[in-house]
């Protein structure tokens, strides 16, 4: 048994998928633009957690199955965007994402865009 419901939303620009945690206190969003006709990135638009839940791997829990399901779609890397100069940032480096943009045009110097590649496809 799965410990989170996935829920598959389409949208005019493609698609996404959240992964929710059964007791409703964790999510992930993983989205799909396919506008472009080319589907090999995805983008991670939210990872949350509630505070009485935090302190126990539900994130990384969240985001290994995000990343392993982007995989399983034949995509290539991951993106997200993180506020520059928070705790945020180490955290995502040590799960294997990389600076991949450090002043993002439509961040005003507020974010950094990171990128994890999956190098086995």
């Amino acid at each position: 048994m799965r410990d989170f419901i996935l829920h598959e939303n389409r949208w005019w620009w493609g698609r996404s998928y959240t992964f929710i945690a059964n007791d409703g206190k964790a999510m992930i969003e993983l989205a799909i633009d396919e506008t472009d006709g080319k589907d090999y990135f995805g983008t991670i638009q939210s990872l949350l957690v509630h505070e009485s839940a935090r302190h126990r791997g539900r994130a990384n829990a969240l985001l290994f199955q995000a990343e392993q399901y982007a995989r399983q779609l034949g995509l290539e890397q991951v993106v997200l965007c993180c506020r520059k100069g928070t705790w945020l940032v180490g955290w995502y480096e040590r799960r294997g994402y990389k600076i991949y943009d450090d002043n993002p045009e439509y961040s005003k110097g507020q974010t950094v865009v990171m990128q994890k590649i999956f190098k086995d496809m």
